[in-house]
């Protein structure tokens, strides 16, 4: 597993430790989605965020891999992320003085 992989890993273990309570492995348990989700929410807003978005289309990020690399994620975790805030903004999200679409790809520009 490279540092970049292990880092997104280490990220969702560290949510589950500050979100999560008992053990979450049955997966069949709405609870236990839940607080899966819950982990997973918490580790894209700490190595992705909305403001890390905006921050790697300022520094020139023209695509997925580009973003990726600039965040230091995978960009399998990039776009588990993008899925994730989809459901939790909608199709769009103002953040400070960029709008943030989700759909049909991924979008930043200027309110």
């Amino acid at each position: 597993m490279n540092t970049i992989r292990k880092s997104c890993v280490l990220a969702e273990e560290l949510g589950h430790y500050y979100t999560t309570v008992g053990n979450i492995l049955d997966q069949t348990n709405a609870s236990n989605r839940k607080q899966e989700r819950r982990a997973r929410l918490w580790a894209y807003d700490r190595l992705v965020g909305l403001s890390g978005i905006v921050k790697a289309y300022k520094h020139g990020c023209n695509n997925l891999t580009e973003t990726a690399e600039y965040l230091n994620i995978t960009e399998e975790f990039l776009l588990d992320a993008l899925k994730e805030y989809e459901s939790k903004y909608g199709t769009s999200v103002v953040c400070g003085e960029y709008e943030i679409s989700f759909t049909p790809t991924l979008e930043i520009k200027l309110k």
